[in-house]
């Protein structure tokens, strides 16, 4: 059983296509169309290459850190979604895609474009990746596109870029930064009854900032919340008492920990061996002494979780735990 519980966990850890496959499905499903998901009934023809151009251009300037995703097939009307589908035999091969994008827009835009298949009928997806580069913008003249002209994608629309845009890309994001610096969510220290997840917290306003109080909450990809858990320290295990001050002009990145209980892998349907095959959404909120809030949101989150954290979900299965926290 112990062979079998440590292939599933490297399963888990190197091998998350199965997870982005059900990722996929869900956005079909559910998703709405926003700043790194987009709808479109047919394939860019080459009289609509400048759309795909300029459609490709604002995913990526999108200040979505995870992938953007445009799916091909799918008409998006306010009555309802209709999936139609594309003809596979008329699919386009990605790297004519890749040509016109790479010829025309810099620095190079990581994309893919590839059939999906969805309830019998064929898809296609562009995925947009690694977009750490920004701003992206057209780098030559390109039908009525001028050189250095750049759109980003705002909610479900694509826009000019301006100032603010550009502020935020060099760095300025505003006075105070919170960030998640990984998606997975690792329940490992059942001794301490803590989970730990990677983050940036960046002051760059010209005071001291002291957090008092933080928590991360967990939802589902309908927005139902799941579980909440409290911050109990940033490197270290403080509990509830957790504070953090921050100098002015100055950014912290480090695990932070948060309580997790036996309890938790309920309702976050995590098995017997600790795999959470669910995608989640995951909000982290801080407030200061000033009762200032700061939030971050992250839509592709993964749970694992080990140790003791797993006795209750094993005993409702009947399968019996040895523990090592007592």
């Amino acid at each position: 059983m112990s062979i079998i519980r440590e292939v599933i966990k490297k399963l888990f850890f190197w091998d998350l296509r199965c997870i982005k496959v059900n990722k996929l499905s869900e956005l079909i499903q559910y998703g709405y169309e926003c700043e790194y998901l987009d709808f479109k009934e047919k394939q860019y023809a080459k009289d609509k290459h400048l759309d795909l151009v300029v459609d490709i251009m604002a995913m990526a300037n999108s200040r979505h850190d995870g992938d953007k995703y445009i799916i091909i097939g799918i008409k998006d009307l306010p009555e309802g979604r209709i999936i139609k589908g594309i003809d596979p035999t008329e699919f386009v091969d990605s790297s004519n895609y890749t040509q016109i994008i790479h010829d025309t827009v810099e620095p190079e835009i990581h994309f893919e474009y590839f059939k999906y298949e969805y309830e019998g009928i064929t898809l296609g997806v562009f995925r947009i990746f690694g977009t750490d580069n920004k701003p992206y913008m057209i780098k030559r003249k390109y039908e009525k596109l001028h050189e250095g002209f750049c759109k980003i994608r705002k909610g479900s629309m694509n826009a000019n870029a301006k100032r603010s845009d550009f502020d935020y890309i060099y760095g300025n994001k505003g006075e105070v930064e919170v960030k998640l610096q990984e998606s997975i969510l690792h329940a490992v220290h059942d001794r301490e009854e803590c989970a730990s997840i990677e983050v940036l917290i960046a002051n760059n306003t010209e005071r001291p900032l002291t957090i008092i109080r933080g928590l991360l909450i967990i939802t589902n990809s309908e927005g139902v919340e799941l579980t909440e858990h409290r911050v109990y320290g940033l490197e270290n295990i403080v509990g509830a008492d957790f504070k953090l001050s921050l100098p002015p002009k100055s950014e912290v990145v480090g695990q932070l920990y948060v309580r997790f209980g036996s309890s938790d892998p309920f309702p976050l349907n995590i098995d017997e061996y600790g795999i959470g095959l669910d995608v989640y959404n995951f909000e982290v909120i801080f407030w200061d002494a000033r009762k200032n809030e700061y939030s971050y949101k992250l839509t592709d989150g993964h749970v694992f979780a080990d140790g003791d954290f797993l006795w209750k979900v094993k005993e409702s299965k009947g399968i019996k735990h040895k523990f090592r926290t007592h």
